[in-house]
């Protein structure tokens, strides 16, 4: 899907964290115990989901008009980080069964990556003015992630 210059930064991240959720599959898959997975998903969110879903609120969301804001498109994004940080906490808490906790996580993981690159980053590219986007790129290379992140206890191999 073609992107943006301004916008890449943030679908490099999303293409990370498929990567990731592609990892926690495979360690289930493979009888890895649902504790040493939730780790890994806690490290993930924590270095990061939590910093990504924060430059995505802060710099672009902040810019959409209230109008803009309520579109059901910008509405599901917001809903979506509320619902992640909900299954983090769950899962740190150990309420529930971990192995679906995890299943929910993967799910909503893969069905928010898409949501924002099918239609989120669209929007944005479409309402957003030039100056807009530039500022955000700028934002974004201040606030990216530029190496892969590293966990010590591989569990996906």
């Amino acid at each position: 899907m073609k992107r943006s210059e301004q916008l890449k930064k943030l679908s490099w991240e999303h293409h990370d964290a498929l990567k990731f959720a592609r990892r926690i599959k495979k360690g289930m898959n493979n009888g890895t115990t649902p504790e040493r997975i939730a780790r890994y998903v806690i490290f993930i969110v924590e270095t990061l989901l939590q910093p990504h879903f924060k430059l995505e609120e802060e710099s672009l969301i902040k810019r959409l008009s209230s109008a803009q804001a309520q579109d059901i498109v910008v509405t599901q994004v917001i809903a979506d980080h509320r619902e992640f940080n909900r299954l983090v906490a769950a899962i740190k808490d150990g309420e529930g069964d971990l192995g679906r906790l995890l299943e929910s996580f993967i799910d909503l993981l893969k069905s928010h990556v898409k949501w924002e690159e099918q239609r989120f980053f669209p929007y944005c590219e479409r309402v957003l003015s030039d100056a807009d986007l530039d500022q955000i790129r700028v934002e974004l290379d201040q606030g990216h992630l530029p190496d892969e992140l590293t966990w010590d206890e591989p569990f996906w191999a």
